[in-house]
């Protein structure tokens, strides 16, 4: 299937429902640079951004690119600049979008305290309290950097919302060969408060990704084979 058809596809689908309206196309930037097809993100990108207005086009930007960058934690920098570099490229100087939410929120005055409370709180979420304590004991035992840079990363949610980051993480990881670690965040999808819907997109996106570029996901957990009793926060 030629890229344009595919991202058709996706687009089709992600639009058809007000739960994955906004989020298909962060979804399928962040599958395809996990899936080392970033070059093919600035057809996707002007595919998104067809028809819209500065503003909107602004704002799809600035979402996508957070999700590359946020995800790029997950699967390596080199993927995600090869995915950023030729959209940076692609765009005229009145195109460009730079806002950078952790950037800014250093400038306003952000503390290492605020900062590592909403880490704190992304992932008690994530992975349940007692889960989330002993992942940050056993983080600062062996290496303490490992926590910052993890929790505090991720949790970032002025662009991306939880669920938003969930959705993401959820494909960087199918695409880029880590299904254990992808099932943790398709639960994490529903524990931040998303849908079975969203859920389901996330990963159906993934596979149409995968069989597309090339990626092997067949360890990977179906929605439908996953407990989701009692996910949702209370």
């Amino acid at each position: 299937m030629a890229p344009l058809q595919l991202f058709e596809e996706l687009r089709t689908r992600g639009e058809g429902s007000t739960d994955t309206k906004d989020q298909w196309y962060i979804v399928a930037a962040t599958a395809l640079a996990a899936a080392d097809a970033g070059p093919d993100v600035t057809e996707l990108y002007q595919m998104a951004t067809k028809g819209t207005s500065l503003a909107e086009e602004k704002h799809i930007q600035r979402r996508l690119k957070e999700a590359i960058l946020k995800t790029s934690l997950l699967y390596g920098v080199p993927r995600s600049l090869r995915a950023l570099l030729p959209l940076f490229s692609s765009l005229k100087e009145e195109q460009i979008d730079n806002y950078g939410p952790r950037t800014e929120a250093l400038k306003n005055g952000e503390t290492d305290s605020e900062r590592r409370d909403r880490g704190r709180r992304h992932f008690e979420i994530l992975w349940t309290p007692a889960a989330a304590q002993a992942n940050r004991e056993n983080n600062f035992k062996y290496q303490t950097d490992l926590e910052t840079v993890y929790g505090l990363w991720l949790s970032e949610d002025t662009i991306l919302n939880p669920v938003e980051t969930q959705m993401c993480t959820t494909v960087a990881l199918i695409c880029s060969g880590s299904p254990q670690q992808a099932l943790w965040h398709t639960r994490g999808i529903i524990r931040h408060g998303g849908s079975l819907e969203m859920a389901r997109f996330a990963q159906d996106l993934s596979f149409k990704i995968g069989n597309a570029y090339g990626i092997n996901v067949d360890g990977v957990t179906k929605v439908d084979d996953i407990d989701f009793e009692d996910e949702r926060p209370h």
